[in-house]
Parts: structure tokens; C-alpha cells; sequence
């Protein structure tokens, strides 16, 4: 069962994690193409991240009463429970890393690290079991909105890959059946996967 850590806003996750985004759900979703979402997902937080430097860090970003270094506190955080989830256990300590962003890349490794040793293992969150499979999916959802997140408190536009995008939008019943915070926001039919995705999690695309 993951640890808690940290004191941010708390939304009850499904797995408890320390804090939950004011704008965030709590994804569930059917197995299949969870390999290539996760590292997809993986890949453009690590871009995002890359953007970060010392003088960010106070910006304001999409989540509510959130600057920049505390939704990095709640993606560093959020990357250390999910891998506990898959290991049953605490992940391989990184260390104190001084650079929030150096630290956000070497949890992302230590994830996709614990997704590799549990192919076919049940998860233990609480009292339920549940399939590696959806934790990859809730890893990829929370990966791919805080990604967005962070170059946008950086002023980059970094818009979501289509494939990936389209791919949670896929599962999205799913991802948004254990409930939103307020309904999605609309936007136009010709919108691009990425634009569509933001909007059913509350962010504004443009």
C-alpha cells in the first residue's frame, strides 16, 4: 500500500496518493496499449520538465492556488506512489535531488523501471487488487495532464501528442467514471485529440 507523503490538497485518489490536482480524477481503464501510453506519457513529462529553471518556479500554473514548484512537489510525489503500487513496496530511493525537475526525471525512470518486473501481477491499493494494467493508465492520465500543466507555467506550448491523446481519450468513459471534479468543458467538434482531452479535464486548451 502506497506511503503518504507530503501535505497539498487532498482529493481521495484511489490509491491514497499524499495530494491530488484540484482538476485531476481518479483514471480507471480497460487493459490493452497501456506499454505505449505509459511511455508515450513518460516522454513528453520529460519534456516538459526539461523547460523548468529556478526562476519558474513561483509562476502560476492551470491547477488552482498551485505555482509551479508546488505542482512539482505533487508530480514527484505522485510518481513515488504510483511506483510503490507496482512494487507492492517503496521503490529505489533517488536520493535528495536539489533540481524538482532532475528529481520528476529520475522517478520517472524508477516508474517505468517498476512497470517492466510487473507483467501479470496483481497491485495491492488498501483492500482491493487491482491489474498493473490500470495503474499504467492512471500513471499515463496523471503524467500527460501535468505535463501540459508545466509548459504551460513555463509559457511553452507544448501540445499533446494526437496518438496519445487519442488513446486516452479512448478509455475516457473509464478514466472519468469514478468522478470529476466539475463537468468538462466544451469545445468546438473539429478540436484536435489533445484540445479534447484537456477540456474533459477542466483545462482551458488555448
Amino acid at each position: 500500500m502506497a506511503r503518504s507523503r507530503g501535505s497539498t490538497p487532498s482529493s481521495t485518489p484511489a490509491w491514497s496518493p499524499p495530494s491530488a490536482c484540484p482538476r485531476c480524477s481518479r483514471p480507471r481503464a480497460r487493459p490493452g496499449g497501456e506499454q505505449a501510453v505509459l511511455s508515450g506519457a513518460a516522454r513528453y513529462l520529460g519534456r516538459s520538465v526539461r523547460l523548468v529553471r529556478d526562476a519558474d518556479l513561483s509562476a502560476p500554473t492551470p491547477c488552482p492556488d498551485w505555482d509551479l514548484g508546488h505542482l512539482l512537489g505533487h508530480v514527484r510525489s505522485s510518481l513515488d506512489d504510483l511506483t510503490e503500487v507496482l512494487t507492492g513496496g517503496p521503490g529505489p530511493d533517488p536520493g535528495q535531488v536539489a533540481d524538482p525537475a532532475a528529481a520528476i526525471r529520475a522517478r520517472i525512470v524508477g516508474l517505468l523501471v517498476a512497470w517492466t518486473v510487473t507483467p501479470g501481477r496483481r497491485c495491492e491499493v488498501g483492500d482491493r487488487w487491482i491489474s498493473p494494467e490500470i495503474v499504467g493508465y492512471t500513471a499515463a492520465a496523471e503524467m500527460v495532464l501535468h505535463a501540459w500543466d508545466i509548459s504551460r507555467a513555463c509559457g511553452a506550448d507544448h501540445p499533446i501528442p494526437a496518438a496519445l491523446a487519442t488513446r486516452l481519450l479512448e478509455v475516457s468513459p473509464l478514466l472519468a467514471a469514478d468522478r470529476f471534479f466539475a463537468t468538462p468543458l466544451d469545445v468546438a467538434a473539429t478540436a484536435e485529440p489533445g484540445e479534447r482531452l484537456l477540456a474533459l479535464f477542466r483545462r482551458q486548451p488555448r
